[in-house]
């Protein structure tokens, strides 16, 4: 059986290309889901379990905070990739924004602790949301049988059980190991001490995509069977235990599955078997890609455009981020990065690790100018590329058109995807006027958990307020009367309606000037759409003359 798996993962280039010139494996058939094109023998899929690794893909309440779901870094539509980056809102290894090292990276969740505190982490980004220091490759044909995942490639092929440790796949794990990682990450998707079994355990007890909408058919039809996960990993399984591993398989499965091999290439050449495609730009841009002017194909190779191997090419500073030596521990790898697939690259732009390239057309004359930073370890194949204006429009053109699947653009089966409660109109809105401590600075409000019905762990915090002082939220019916500031009948400014105060939770900030108020909302449909008003106050001797000063309001909307 060994040798078999190695026989199968020696030529994992094989297995797609067979897999696009037969694309009707992963046509939808009644809404079915299709088969992955690559699978370890340890876990060989059935379209249960693809259907529930696409509701764990996509569910929000995986994360520690019910704002992040595997899906909210890899948006089909976006490539697969992470729409949300911005260039320069990660401050690189120096720690400081506004310097050469900074990145676009993805944006995960606040710091908390599992037992629901915010916590301050000490990174740059508390109160608000962490930030990851790469911006998030592409999920799709991502399940190729590459031996490595990630952009440093820490995530192999060898996956382990992550309560026991033990190793469950040997050969072609490098998806389970990917999908292990993130939920854990307390800047992605985790909380401090949380685990593996935290996550099963809370899977048990919520609703499958309840902050999600606009939910596709296939995902509809397996909910109408199975209401909650313990029934849908019972059809999935045979068993409704929820288990770490059985989680991080179905993802893996599910990502299996997201195949884009319906571009204008793979129609005309890769299907049709044509050496030349019938748009004649395409055609001469993919004469270019594949011709020794550009080079393109000693990294990018058909069908995957990537290879599997990780190169230095000058992105980034390789003394700021040592990329794949970091793993390997091999100074002879300083700088690497893995070869990303440009299948759709114009729809997950910014480009790169880092986000620092906004077009394909940027990234093109990057190889122009032979890349951005000079090193002794820069890739011997990256010469620069001595394209004319007309070559560098054909090529821009034959990525940006040739390479870009419609099925991944419009959202359309396999790539259909349930609407994030996050891509909404937030439901908690911050408003009003914050008083001022003693250090003459205002606390910041932490107003990030989502209050949907059953949401048992609803966070309403501040911090950069006053350390170890008494703390009180005042929840309320309304908000302020429009009294003017300063209210005559308080001594600090009012951000929700005295009078309809119904709850006030106290406690105190911790040394780091952080507080945090927790309340369980019921699961109750008749609290859709009510909605509260909070405020912190936090006591301060020498803030006014009440020795209290209190926050901006917050209006939030139970959904």
């Amino acid at each position: 059986m060994a040798a078999l798996r190695l026989a199968r993962l020696a030529a994992p280039a094989a297995a797609l290309a067979i897999a696009i010139c037969a694309p009707t494996m992963f046509a939808q058939a009644d809404a079915s889901m299709p088969n992955p094109s690559f699978s370890p023998d340890e876990n060989p899929p059935n379209d249960d379990q693809v259907v529930l690794g696409k509701f764990l893909f996509w569910e929000e309440q995986i994360s520690s905070d019910n704002t992040m779901a595997c899906g909210t870094c890899h948006i089909h539509e976006a490539g697969g990739s992470d729409p949300r980056t911005f260039t320069g809102n990660h401050p690189g290894p120096d720690g400081l924004f506004g310097t050469d090292d900074d990145v676009g990276g993805s944006a995960g969740v606040v710091s908390q602790d599992i037992i629901g505190k915010f916590t301050d982490d000490g990174s740059p980004f508390f109160p608000h949301v962490g930030v990851t220091g790469r911006r998030a490759p592409t999920a799709i044909n991502a399940g190729g049988g590459f031996d490595a995942i990630f952009w440093d490639g820490r995530a192999t092929q060898e996956f382990a059980d992550p309560v026991s440790g033990e190793t469950l796949i040997f050969f072609g794990g490098a998806l389970e190991s990917q999908a292990a990682g993130p939920p854990l990450s307390t800047t992605e998707m985790g909380a401090v001490n949380e685990t593996w079994t935290d996550i099963a355990n809370k899977l048990v007890t919520v609703k499958p995509m309840a902050l999600g909408t606009d939910i596709p058919p296939e995902m509809q039809a397996f909910q109408a069977l199975h209401s909650d996960y313990p029934q849908m990993f019972n059809a999935a399984y045979g068993s409704p235990e929820i288990t770490p591993t059985k989680i991080i398989y179905a993802i893996a499965n599910y990502e299996r599955t997201l195949v884009s091999d319906q571009t204008p290439f793979d129609v005309e050449i890769l299907l049709g078997g044509n050496l030349e495609m019938s748009d004649p730009t395409l055609e001469a841009g993919h004469a270019v890609f594949k011709g020794t002017d550009a080079n393109c194909t000693s990294c990018h190779v058909f069908p995957f455009t990537a290879n599997g191997n990780f190169h230095n090419i000058g992105v980034t500073d390789e003394n700021v981020d040592p990329g794949r030596e970091a793993i390997t521990l091999d100074p002879a790898d300083r700088g690497k990065f893995k070869t990303p697939n440009i299948r759709n690259a114009v729809l997950r732009t910014p480009l790169f690790h880092t986000g620092s390239k906004q077009t394909v057309r940027e990234v093109v004359e990057f190889y122009v100018d032979g890349g951005d930073f000079a090193n002794a370890n820069l890739d011997v194949d990256l010469l620069p590329l001595t394209l004319t204006e007309l070559q560098i429009d054909q090529l821009v053109a034959f990525i940006e058109v040739g390479l870009t699947d419609p099925r991944v653009a419009n959202r359309e089966f396999p790539f259909s995807r349930p609407t994030l409660h996050s891509e909404l109109t937030p439901s908690n809105t911050v408003y009003g006027t914050a008083g001022l401590g003693s250090s003459g600075e205002p606390m910041d409000v932490i107003a990030t958990v989502p209050a949907n019905i059953g949401q048992p762990n609803l966070l309403m915090g501040v911090a950069n307020a006053t350390p170890n002082e008494l703390a009180s939220l005042a929840m309320a019916w309304a908000d302020d009367d429009g009294t003017p500031f300063p209210d005559p009948r308080f001594p600090v400014p009012m951000n929700v309606d005295a009078a309809s105060i119904f709850n006030i939770i106290t406690g105190a900030t911790d040394p780091d000037g952080v507080a945090t108020a927790k309340i369980n909302v019921p699961l109750e449909t008749s609290l859709q759409g009510l909605k509260f008003y909070w405020q912190m106050f936090v006591s301060d001797a020498l803030a006014g003359s009440g020795g209290v000063y209190g926050s901006e309001g917050v209006e939030v909307e139970i959904f």
